[in-house]
């Protein structure tokens, strides 16, 4: 009888003991990346960024974030993710409009033609003369030419190039939503991005 009393008594004590924290509900991908969208979309430091995306994918390019891990941190959320360019053009486009960028006006127009072959050919002529006064320089640039051509040359609209990988960001809830807040990683790289 004592043994019944004594898991008679657990029983109602543990009905009485406080509940279990209820589970942690995590936001959705698609809430998250609507959240970093909006911050992206906002920032007045992402401006050039948003123009480099802009040149790169065409008006009808965006950037797509790939949601990796999702942690929680005491009311808020850490992201990790990367950031991928959707081609709303062919990569050659893309390459003619930013290496037409990377050309003065008044050189520009000197060329014969508006092509990526023009602008390109004119690009690594630059980076034969700055041998001679900027060994460095000059390496940088044809370094980024073979990138960027590796990269987009052969793309048509619609295919996808990560372009910035291992970002983190984190995510607080608000009355309208989430909220986005960039983190800085020290394992943040960018991919297929002029430098």
């Amino acid at each position: 009888m004592p043994r019944i009393a004594f898991v008679a008594a657990a029983l109602l004590m543990a009905g009485c003991s406080p509940s279990a924290p209820p589970p942690v509900a995590y936001p959705s991908d698609a809430q998250i990346s609507a959240a970093l969208e909006t911050q992206f979309a906002s920032d007045r430091n992402s401006a050039a960024a948003r123009e480099l995306i802009r040149t790169l994918g065409g008006d009808k390019g965006k950037l797509r974030f790939q949601i990796h891990h999702v942690i929680y941190r005491q009311g808020a959320y850490e992201a990790r993710y990367d950031a991928v360019l959707v081609m709303g053009q062919s990569g050659a486009q893309s390459l003619q409009a930013l290496y037409a960028s990377m050309i003065p006006e008044a050189e520009r127009t000197k060329l014969p033609e508006a092509s990526v072959l023009a602008y390109e050919t004119w690009l690594k002529q630059q980076a034969e003369a700055l041998k001679k006064t900027s060994a460095p320089q000059a390496a940088a640039l044809n370094n980024t030419l073979e990138m960027l051509g590796k990269c987009y040359r052969d793309l048509q609209a619609g295919a996808e190039v990560p372009v910035m990988l291992g970002l983190g960001a984190l995510i607080s809830p608000e009355r309208n939503g989430l909220y986005a807040e960039k983190l800085a990683l020290p394992d943040t790289t960018a991919r297929c991005l002029p430098a």
